[in-house]
Parts: structure tokens; C-alpha cells; sequence
């Protein structure tokens, strides 16, 4: 008996050590999200060095769209970013909750930038959570496409970051949230 459990307890163990070993080496270097080309529909798996390649070789001023199933861990690497003030592009990520671009005209240092967010939103208030305080050194755009705010609600709401008041929300053509952020912290739509 004492046998049969300890070979439980060993496979539980070597399964979880196998999925944290995955999720460092794919935490580490890997951003695995599929991308479209603006006049595209198709779609495709890439890995930092393949997103970097793919926004070096985009045209001036073009937008390099990569759509993710998730911002909970969404790091831009420096290199890609590099990549993107060289090309003088447009990257625009498209998420369940929002869309993220960062304009290459707006970079004024090359360096990664964590995206990581929750995002939620109620009949009150929309919310940005974001993982890092730090500052980006560049632009980022971030429109709300889920938030639950009513049109009469959101044209007297002001936007807050980490509780100052930032002034009134814009709204894009659509009538959805935009914030446009240069660092993290907790931004809220009320």
C-alpha cells in the first residue's frame, strides 16, 4: 500500500515539474500567438524571433496585427521592439477583451514591455489591471471591445490610474474606451 502511494505521489510530482519546466522555457522566450497580416484573414503559430522577423520585414508604416486568446501574460521583448522602431510599423494585438497597439512613432526607448493585464468591466466601471508599474518608453493603446459601460455612462466617465484622476475617457468611432497608457498600474473607467 505504503508502495502504490508513494508511486502516486512521484508521478504528481514529475507531472507538475514537467509543466513548470514548460511554462519557464515558454515564459522565457517564446511568444507563441498566431498573426495576420493587415490585408490577411490567415493566420499562423510564431515565436519571438519569428514575430520580430515579421515586423523587421513589414513595411513603413504598415500594422503587424497577432491576435492572443489572453493578456493574463503578455510580454513584448525589446528585440521585437527594436524591431518595431526600426520598421517604423504599427503593432496591434488583438485580445477577447481589448486590442493593445503600440505605434513605432511613439517609442522613445527600446526596452520590454509586460503587458500583462486583467481586464474586467461592470455597469459602473471598467477596469486595466496591469502586472507592471513600470514605464514602457512608448505609447500603448488600449481599447476596451467587451466593456459593459452604457453610452450615457462613459461620456461623463474620467479615466484613473492607481486613483488619480486622468481626465475624461476617449472614445474611439465606435463609441468604446481608449486609454492610452506610457506605464503600468491599475487604470479604471468610472
Amino acid at each position: 500500500m505504503r508502495k502504490s502511494i508513494k508511486r502516486i505521489v512521484s508521478a504528481f510530482v514529475a507531472t507538475v515539474s514537467a509543466a513548470t519546466l514548460a511554462l519557464t522555457a515558454f515564459a522565457a522566450d517564446y511568444f507563441t500567438a498566431p498573426i495576420a497580416p493587415a490585408n490577411s484573414h490567415q493566420t499562423s503559430s510564431v515565436t519571438t524571433s519569428e514575430l520580430k522577423e515579421t515586423v523587421a520585414t513589414t513595411a513603413k508604416g504598415e500594422t503587424v496585427t497577432v491576435t492572443v486568446s489572453s493578456v493574463k501574460t503578455l510580454s513584448i521583448t525589446s528585440s521585437v521592439i527594436k524591431a518595431l522602431d526600426k520598421a517604423d510599423s504599427v503593432l496591434k494585438i488583438e485580445a477577447p477583451k481589448a486590442e493593445i497597439e503600440i505605434d513605432a512613432s511613439t517609442i522613445t526607448k527600446v526596452r520590454k514591455v509586460d503587458l500583462s493585464m486583467k481586464i474586467y468591466s461592470s455597469a459602473k466601471r471598467a477596469v486595466v489591471d496591469m502586472r507592471s508599474k513600470k514605464d514602457f518608453g512608448c505609447e500603448v493603446k488600449i481599447t476596451l471591445t467587451n466593456c459593459k459601460m452604457s453610452a450615457e455612462k462613459l461620456a461623463k466617465a474620467h479615466v484613473y490610474c492607481d486613483g488619480e484622476d486622468l481626465g475624461p475617457v476617449e472614445l474611439n468611432e465606435d463609441g468604446l474606451p481608449v486609454i492610452t497608457v506610457t506605464k503600468g498600474g491599475k487604470y479604471e473607467i468610472k
